[in-house]
């Protein structure tokens, strides 16, 4: 008798914008009139999971920096592949529930746990500083004759407080109506994350997180000049080079020189610039990175002539083989166990990717990422003061201080 073969497909959505704008810090104070902050309110537990999280968070864009890729600068959120892959093990059983729940840090912890863990994030995050805006949005759309099982449903409405819709995915109205909801959570900034979706596609499940703040200390547009900035290759690029002088938080190694560029009220949200030393690369500083390294990381408040790029990137990155080599392969194959997700559906992930885009300039930053991962039945065959210029490709991330959570991590290489 011919097998049926039916294709279900499950596309998951991150996507991630910052916007930030600042004055100047010469004194390097924060003074109390500034408005009061908020901490993320962690369980002793989650806090240790947040830190084995960043070790992921480090290690992704470690797996990702050594992709073949055409352009040399890359930016991603990893706090995106984070909550996709938390949904996804929401769904999941046997050996793909344990390698997601290894590879986001959790050892052999329960579905639960990491859903505690996101929701915390969730419903936390956006509180922690009123100069900060953060909004954070999940949806699920399902095709039309498609049911969810009840506990996932639940558990999408409860943790991750999901929006839900039911489209017609035959219909290049489905593929609009994604798009619209891509644009309106970035801004639109991403106004298009698919042009089509995959044959006899069944879910759509979307993540979505808006990050809007101003630099606590701004660049003045007066003091940009056009300067050289040194490739890898050697030679040399004209770019506007933004420039103040004043008291930050900075660190040194042996491999790269460290300095905090805060958002907002100044104690919640950063821009951590990492510039490699002389005789150092950036491949150097991505191969040091480890929270526990980082999380080690001593700063003091040193008076500092900075310099950095005004620049703007982006990056599509295709996570599938980023995910598997990190220790998730059975995601991707019709091995895969995620059997709680859809009724009378055996499903595993064909598709995964990031694309992501970043801008910084006086005024501040904006940065975007959005996440994409599809599934199909199984069955189917488918520096310590002094000057810190960043003349030459350097490493920066973005994170909220009270939970230590890594939003965005990227490199700038000048190209």
């Amino acid at each position: 008798m011919k097998k049926n073969i039916l294709l279900s497909t499950l596309a998951l959505l991150a996507v991630v914008l910052l916007a930030a704008c600042s004055n100047d810090e010469e004194d390097g104070i924060v003074v109390d009139m500034l408005p009061k902050t908020r901490s993320i309110d962690l369980t002793e537990a989650q806090k240790e999971y947040i830190k084995k999280n960043n070790d992921f968070s480090f290690n992704l864009f470690k797996t990702i920096n050594q992709q073949p890729k055409e352009a040399q600068s890359v930016i991603c959120s990893p706090i995106s592949v984070t909550y996709i892959l938390g949904m996804l093990h929401d769904g999941a059983t046997g050996t793909t529930e344990k390698e997601i729940s290894s590879l986001l840090g959790f050892g052999s912890q329960n579905a639960s746990e990491i859903n505690e863990l996101c929701k915390a994030l969730i419903e936390g995050a956006p509180e922690t500083d009123e100069n900060v805006t953060l909004k954070i949005a999940n949806y699920l759309a399902v095709n039309w004759g498609e049911t969810l099982l009840g506990k996932f449903q639940d558990d999408m409405d409860y943790y991750y407080h999901a929006g839900m819709a039911s489209l017609d995915f035959t219909s290049p109205v489905a593929v609009k109506a994604i798009n619209d909801w891509c644009s309106k959570q970035t801004e639109g900034v991403i106004p298009e994350i698919v042009d089509r979706l995959p044959l006899d596609t069944k879910l759509v499940l979307m993540n979505a997180i808006y990050f809007k703040a101003n630099w606590t200390n701004k660049f003045d547009p007066k003091d940009t000049k056009v300067e050289p900035f040194t490739l890898e290759s050697g030679s040399n690029k004209e770019l506007p080079m933004m420039h103040r002088k004043g008291a930050v938080l900075c660190s040194s190694n042996n491999t790269f020189t460290t300095i905090r560029l805060p958002y907002g009220s100044g104690d919640r949200w950063s821009m951590y610039v990492m510039l490699p030393n002389e005789g150092k690369t950036v491949d150097d500083v991505i191969s040091n990175l480890s929270a526990g390294q980082w999380s080690k990381t001593d700063f003091n408040a040193e008076t500092v002539d900075i310099k950095i790029p005004r620049f703007s990137l982006s990056s599509d990155i295709d996570l599938k083989p980023v995910i598997s080599e990190m220790g998730a392969p059975t995601l991707f194959s019709i091995d895969a166990q995620l059997t709680n997700i859809c009724e009378k559906k055996q499903l595993f992930v064909t598709l995964m990717k990031q694309k992501a885009s970043i801008e910084v300039n006086e005024e501040g930053s904006k940065m975007a990422a959005t996440t994409i991962a599809a599934e199909t039945e199984s069955g189917a065959l488918f520096l310590n003061g002094g000057d810190f210029h960043c003349t030459h490709p350097f490493v920066y991330l973005i994170q909220e201080s009270s939970s230590g959570a890594i939003f965005f991590i990227g490199t700038f290489r000048g190209e």
